[in-house]
């Protein structure tokens, strides 16, 4: 199986290429330090799985991240990497259609399961059953987030991360106009009235890291 590693730390990239190459049925074949090199390396490369870090400061979240990948490349495979073991994170790891969720703080051989089980097309969350996801995943979600429309939800951690909107609109291959709309109806959506409530907003719900 053909593996891409996504960390914004060239250290753990390094580490985990090693222990991964030393097995007889996986190969590393690229890494990435963000979300954008994560898209860049699968266009041009037969990925079968991204293990992806959900913090690669500064960008998006890697929540984001696994969203835009699940949706242009649903045959790729996505397992997050984190150090994050809060309810939040598993919800958005769910909502965003990853194939596994794999602490840091793991053994090695567990997550070489983990990437075993997600490759034969099972879903690996470490420590955590069918039953217990299905919970999280019908817990409360922000009822002002859940308003976006799924547009919009791409259109805020870009926002937040300083885009302006020309750089928007080529990022997603919409019109300047349509950002403009975007922008205002995520602003009265989420009653915020200035670029720092909204960029504070971002940190809080984990769309974006510094």
């Amino acid at each position: 199986m053909k593996i891409l590693i996504a960390d914004d730390h060239a250290l753990v990239r390094n580490a985990l290429a090693f222990m991964i190459n030393a097995q007889a049925d996986m190969e590393v074949i690229g890494d990435a330090a963000d979300g954008n090199e994560v898209f860049m390396k699968i266009e041009n490369l037969p990925v079968d799985i991204v293990l992806l870090d959900i913090s690669m400061p500064p960008g998006e979240n890697g929540l984001v991240t696994t969203k835009r990948v699940k949706e242009a490349h649903p045959d790729v495979k996505v397992i997050l990497l984190t150090m994050h073991d809060e309810e939040s994170y598993i919800r958005g790891a769910l909502a965003a259609h990853a194939d596994g969720f794999v602490l840091k703080s793991a053994t090695d051989e567990e997550l070489l399961t983990g990437i075993r089980n997600v490759f034969l097309g099972k879903r690996y969350y470490a420590g955590y059953d069918e039953e217990a996801l299905n919970e999280i995943a019908h817990g409360q979600e922000d009822r002002l987030y859940a308003s976006l429309s799924k547009r919009e939800k791409e259109i805020l951690p870009l926002i937040a991360l300083g885009y302006n909107n020309k750089e928007i609109a080529e990022r997603l291959f919409i019109s300047v106009k349509t950002v403009e709309v975007h922008k205002a109806n995520i602003r009265k959506k989420l009653q915020l009235d200035s670029y720092a409530s909204l960029l504070q907003y971002s940190l809080k719900h984990h769309l974006i890291d510094f």
